[in-house]
């Protein structure tokens, strides 16, 4: 049996452009006591208020928290920062911490970090990615979604979108929000957060299943939304779109697909998952992947719905339905639905 400190371990990357209030939510949870024994790695050290909950300097670079988590400073590379907090975790240096939360910069591109983490052996073996949370101001959140093509990204990839001081606004600009954020990514569960404040369960725990399961609730005809071509609006390059297929699929052949399709369009796919029938496998297997990298593909124990069935859902900048159904055709000649 595997020892619980060489598991891998949960990790959720909290993003959110600047202003958004990410360090006010991530505040506020460290406070929580379910987020005892998490360990934190933000790299904007001097603005996150940690010190009301500082108990003792672990380390240089390493706060221990009265709450029980373990806070780290981090330069510019979170990939080596992530990789000196569990080898020092590994060794007993610090606490034995459950899960990691990374606060990503305000202008940083999630895409960027999760293709470092799922590149490197050594941290693909110590921890999995267990979701994105990114959080979007209510009354500059539309304003940043047009100017900022780094905003759209983070909202395209999350598996959890919170809508910050949304009870400073009326009700008809948070409605306004939830429809933009909504023609980007389709998919990803919604909390709203302001006065009455979410608690940390509702905004980093369950995102392991949102990320494979949560488009599953989202009827076929509204996954993919029809998106305005204006130049000015970066977010409009941002398509959501599902491919699936019935009959049992050779694993050698799509892997050979997939590896193909994200040498040729990384830079445009910014993520995938889904569930795979494979061909003489009686489980589904989870796949999911993000620009040139892919996750190591998980079975699970069963199906959850009641007809094996083989579904991907896409989020992609400049890349089309259609063009990935081209791209599929030649390796698996089966009927194709899209949505």
């Amino acid at each position: 049996m595997i020892d619980a400190v060489q598991q891998p371990l949960p990790l959720v990357v909290l993003t959110g452009f600047l202003g958004s209030g990410k360090t006010t939510l991530l505040n506020r949870a460290l406070a929580d006591a379910s987020m005892r024994d998490t360990a934190v790695i933000v790299n904007e050290f001097g603005t996150i208020g940690v010190d009301h909950l500082l108990v003792s300097q672990v380390a240089d670079d390493v706060l221990l928290l009265a709450s029980g988590c373990v806070c780290c400073m981090a330069g510019e590379d979170l990939g080596t920062a992530l990789v000196s907090l569990l080898r020092r975790r590994r060794t007993g240096a610090l606490p034995p911490f459950r899960r990691i939360v990374l606060e990503t910069t305000g202008i940083a591109d999630p895409a960027l970090l999760l293709q470092r983490i799922l590149s490197d052996t050594e941290l693909a073996a110590q921890c999995r990615i267990e979701g994105i949370v990114t959080v979007v101001d209510a009354m500059w959140g539309e304003v940043t979604l047009e100017r900022y093509a780094e905003c759209a990204s983070q909202v395209a990839l999350a598996n959890r979108l919170v809508i910050s001081k949304q009870d400073l606004v009326e009700s008809r600009r948070v409605e306004s929000i939830v429809t933009r954020l909504r023609s980007i990514n389709p998919v990803a569960s919604i909390v709203l957060s302001g006065g009455d404040q979410p608690t940390a369960h509702g905004v980093f725990d369950d995102l392991r299943t949102a990320a494979v399961c949560a488009f599953d609730a989202v009827p076929p005809s509204s996954r993919l939304r029809p998106l305005s071509t204006h130049p000015a609006h970066h977010a409009d390059r941002y398509q959501t779109f599902w491919l699936a297929w019935s009959e049992p699929t050779p694993w050698e052949d799509f892997k050979a697909w997939l590896e193909g399709l994200l040498m040729a369009r990384g830079d445009s796919i910014l993520r995938l998952k889904g569930i795979l029938q494979v061909a003489g496998d009686a489980q589904p297997v989870i796949v999911q992947g993000v620009q040139y990298a892919l996750y190591p593909p998980q079975s699970l124990a069963r199906w959850p719905q009641k007809t094996p069935r083989s579904e991907l859902v896409f989020i992609t900048r400049d890349f089309s339905c259609a063009a990935a159904v081209r791209s599929l055709a030649p390796f698996l000649p089966y009927q194709i639905d899209t949505g």
